[in-house]
């Protein structure tokens, strides 16, 4: 399994608070998207987009991104031809942006022992979105049961495996990004991996496209170690 890492180097025609980047990038991703009449029809359904973002680094003390400066984000696909087309045209639509540099790199699959949440992640629940609580298992369950689906409906498998060890959440309180004069409020989480083939496959897909939901919004970036 491979991942394409699109690498972004940007600086921002206004300054950005970080919490209001991720709706930014979204928005960015979501007009190169309408430039492909296959990727707009992605964009509009209710279903898995198969990527995920961060947020712009390095981060400011103060949290705004300024005008004057360099930032860099990156976006994973499992689509090498996605990757390919948002690269085409990213350039090439107005965004708050202005794009320096892109770059794909692909990366291997190896082997995971932990991941850790560099972006909050998303749990919506009927109440809205999960907040703070000790049931790291309803947790782990909403997780397995995310990570799974996805990859089932991208290998066709039905695959019911656990691939957490352990899951602990890092954050004392809600982390709030603004979307659309909301807050999701979303949380960061470390995962110990087991070391079987199919619990590593399900923890490289989590690494390749996202953590839990909303991920096309820049939820569930990870890192692995």
């Amino acid at each position: 399994m491979q991942y394409y890492n699109l690498k972004l180097i940007v600086m921002p025609k206004t300054e950005i608070n970080s919490n209001s980047a991720y709706e930014k990038v979204s928005k960015l991703i979501a007009k190169v998207m309408f430039q492909y009449d296959d990727l707009k029809e992605l964009h509009e359904k209710n279903e898995y987009k198969n990527y995920v973002f961060c947020n712009l680094y390095p981060v400011e003390k103060d949290g705004v991104y300024k005008t004057d400066k360099l930032y860099t984000f990156d976006i994973r696909f499992i689509d090498l031809k996605m990757a390919m087309k948002i690269k085409q045209k990213i350039e090439k639509v107005d965004s708050d942006f202005k794009i320096i540099m892109t770059n794909i790199q692909t990366n291997t699959q190896r082997k995971i022992t932990k991941l850790i949440t560099l972006t909050p992640s998303i749990i919506t629940t009927e109440t809205g979105s999960y907040k703070i609580s000790d049931d790291m298992e309803f947790v782990k369950k909403r997780m397995l049961d995310n990570i799974q689906k996805k990859y089932n409906n991208i290998f066709d498998t039905d695959i019911k495996e656990d691939f957490i060890k352990n899951v602990k959440q890092t954050n004392l309180k809600p982390i709030k990004i603004p979307y659309k004069n909301i807050n999701l409020l979303g949380n960061k989480f470390e995962i110990e991996v087991k070391e079987d083939p199919i619990s590593q496959n399900l923890a490289y897909l989590a690494l390749s496209i996202g953590l839990l939901e909303k991920n096309a919004l820049g939820f569930g970036f990870c890192r692995a170690i």
